[in-house]
């Protein structure tokens, strides 16, 4: 690996995402994920120095896939993931031997819901290869228009059909059941605990690592303690199928229905779990412009149709805007901590 020394990280370095180093240990150092001279680079800082990283140990094939001709990295967080995309357009997704094997599991587990589900459940990438003692799934290129695109430059009318076939998919999984024991590496159960767990470890990891403003870190903790509260005051509700990390970059719309990316995280969860943190993302889109928020409006508006045409468990319950509200809310939390690593570049010293 090669060190960059304080106050020489501008020029060709640009920070593009970062994290905590580690969640359930929250502290001052990061992983990044960097643009060095227009290429993307890995990175960490350990104790105040920034580190651009020349290998990723925990990824063994990450090298070899990344020198082929025409590969481009896509993605890399050191010592979790990295996305290849390849000359020939399949995207490789490389991952730690374990991680890859319980997304294989994940996947099989997704697959036999979706064959069995209805016509409007959404499709996902397909697998061309997988080597899990080798950490690589190699995916085919996905067909379809990003619901981040339309929801920059398309219409009214065109971000309101997205959300209306999404609204459709997302009731098709959810009404989908998953075969007896399937519970485990294919269909686990996220619970509100866990939702609340992570939720804390997010909010902790942001105060550790100081990324938010003055006075900021007070008022996000009594938030969460808030929307927390909400949380377990809500009555039981039966776990459904969820993407479970469900955004505007997730989702390409299709003519006849909507692809869905990354399935890594899939899980019996709560049935407001994946509107609501879609909710919450297209709420932040919705305060960034004024266009923004017409297409956000536009979009949630047709998602809200799509789920009472699909027939979804919120949309049948009286109760179900209010779910989707809490959840939200609790989203919207992990979300300011999340953002709060990525909006503040780091700066050497």
């Amino acid at each position: 690996m090669s060190a960059i020394a304080a106050g020489s990280a501008g020029g060709g370095v640009v920070q593009r995402r970062a994290w905590p180093a580690d969640l359930k240990a929250p502290s001052r150092d990061l992983v990044l994920e960097l643009a060095v001279d227009d290429r993307v680079r890995a990175g960490r800082v350990v104790d105040g120095r920034l580190e651009v990283l020349d290998d990723d140990p925990d990824l063994p094939a990450l090298a070899a896939l990344a020198a082929e001709p025409g590969a481009v990295v896509v993605g890399h967080r050191a010592g979790r993931r990295a996305v290849v995309r390849r000359a020939d357009g399949t995207f490789a997704k490389v991952a730690r031997r374990s991680a890859t094997r319980r997304a294989l599991a994940r996947l099989a587990a997704v697959d036999a819901l979706l064959a069995a589900a209805p016509p409007a459940a959404p499709a996902r990438p397909e697998v061309v290869t997988a080597d899990p003692g080798g950490g690589v799934v190699v995916l085919a290129p996905a067909a379809g228009t990003p619901l981040d695109d339309l929801l920059a430059r398309g219409s009214a009318r065109e971000c309101r059909r997205a959300g209306v076939l999404l609204g459709r998919a997302l009731a098709a999984l959810a009404l989908a059941a998953p075969g007896a024991g399937s519970e485990g590496e294919g269909w686990p159960v996220h619970s509100p605990e866990d939702e609340a767990v992570t939720t804390r470890r997010w909010t902790a990891a942001a105060v550790a690592a100081d990324v938010l403003d003055p006075g900021e870190a007070e008022r996000l903790v009594a938030r969460q303690d808030r929307a927390l509260a909400a949380l377990a005051a809500l009555p039981a509700a039966a776990p459904v199928p969820t993407h479970r990390d469900l955004h505007e970059g997730q989702v390409l719309v299709r003519d006849d229905g909507v692809l869905l990316l990354d399935w890594d995280t899939a899980a019996l969860a709560d049935p407001a779990g994946d509107v609501a943190n879609l909710a919450a993302h297209l709420d932040l889109l919705a305060a960034s412009s004024p266009a923004r928020r017409r297409a956000a409006a536009a979009a949630a508006a047709g998602l809200r149709a799509g789920l009472r045409q699909g027939g979804h468990p919120l949309a049948l319950h009286p109760a179900g805007a209010a779910r989707v509200d809490v959840l939200r809310e609790v989203t919207a939390v992990r979300l300011v901590a999340v953002h709060a690593f990525r909006r503040r570049p780091w700066a050497p010293g």
